[in-house]
């Protein structure tokens, strides 16, 4: 009997053994990957917050997390040696240790190429694969695009929060979503264009549409053409040019920062600069980011968020429920890594 339970004790923690990694790999690497996800969203949102503050951002990169499992099977046999009752007094013990080594290196995200991420425009190229992907083209622009053929986008907007309240036209980017909702606008490259000219394209029930004749006279267009050349430029050209100035990541940073939602007491203690409207009223910056994104603020630790960070004794968090603000968090995302060129961004 008990050798049997000898031979058991064995079995049982060589089988142990054999499912050991199968077992930390798919406990691991499911821990691992959320709370890699959840620190870099937490970072990206501090970030946000301190440059509504003014605050210097820094920003640290997760450059390799590596880990070692191990596992030591123990087996014990005592009795009293000699004992005529050795089968009765002999006793079997077995046990097994499991110990983790995780190894997490962290990079300061800084120098003369981390600057060129910053500050580099973000491309059309990049426009035009993001637009493919799926996003609304109302948001990629509001985010994205600081002027287009003239007409300002919040320029202002690209850097701490300005003194006066912001130039923008909000009429464009909806028109143009709601031709897109139609699948009758996109942007792309022209057709048979063997340098693969970017370009706005419509479609042929887009030309009997108000969005289609609206857009065109706004941007100063020729009328009744269903492609439109899409250049990086400050102001369009000729009849069918589109010239379009793309925000940098640093100013799309600042941008989204403005939906800060401020404590009143900061406001009143001047930690915020204030924006005042042509009349000197102050200006709500719910107005140009509404539909965007909300950056909200709590004294106490919020349970319904999708991320929350703790600063200036403050909870500032984007609500689980508010969809708009998530995805324009998940789209920022998305364009830090097309900018970044690799890793996990900023």
């Amino acid at each position: 009997m008990r050798s049997a339970s000898v031979i058991l004790i064995c079995l049982l923690l060589t089988a142990g053994c054999v499912n050991l990694g199968p077992r930390a790999l798919e406990a691991g690497r499911a821990d691992y990957n959320q709370v890699l996800r959840d620190t870099a969203d937490q970072q990206l949102l501090a970030n946000l917050v301190r440059l509504r503050y003014r605050d210097r951002p820094y920003y640290l990169e997760v450059s390799a997390v590596t880990t070692q499992f191990s596992f030591s099977p123990q087996l014990g046999l005592t009795g009293a040696l000699g004992s005529p009752q050795i089968e009765q007094d002999a006793l079997v013990s077995g046990g097994a240790g499991y110990q983790e080594q995780p190894t997490v290196s962290y990079a300061p995200l800084q120098g003369d190429e981390f600057a060129r991420r910053l500050l580099t425009p973000v491309s059309l190229e990049s426009l035009v694969l993001l637009s493919h992907s799926g996003w609304s083209i109302e948001r990629l622009l509001r985010i994205c695009v600081q002027r287009i053929n003239g007409i300002p986008n919040a320029v202002t907007a690209s850097g701490p929060t300005p003194d006066q309240a912001p130039a923008y036209e909000r009429f464009l980017a909806r028109a143009l979503r709601r031709l897109q909702v139609r699948d009758e606008v996109t942007i792309g490259f022209r057709p048979g264009d063997e340098a693969g000219e970017t370009a706005v394209l419509f479609s042929e029930a887009a030309l009997d549409t108000p969005e289609y004749r609206a857009v065109v006279a706004l941007l100063g267009l020729e009328p009744g053409k269903r492609s439109y050349r899409l250049a990086a430029a400050l102001r369009g050209g000729g009849s069918d040019l589109v010239g379009i100035q793309l925000r940098s990541l640093n100013g799309m940073l600042y941008y989204l920062a403005h939906s800060v939602r401020v404590p009143g007491d900061h406001l009143s203690r001047g930690l915020v600069n204030v924006t005042r409207r042509p009349d000197g009223g102050a200006f709500d910056w719910g107005e140009l980011t509404g539909g965007l994104m909300e950056i909200r603020t709590s004294d106490e630790r919020p349970d319904s968020a999708a991320v929350r960070v703790r600063y200036r004794d403050h909870w500032y968090y984007i609500d689980d429920a508010d969809l708009d603000s998530k995805s324009t968090f998940s789209l920022l995302a998305q364009l830090i890594a097309l900018q970044a060129g690799g890793g996990e961004g900023l």
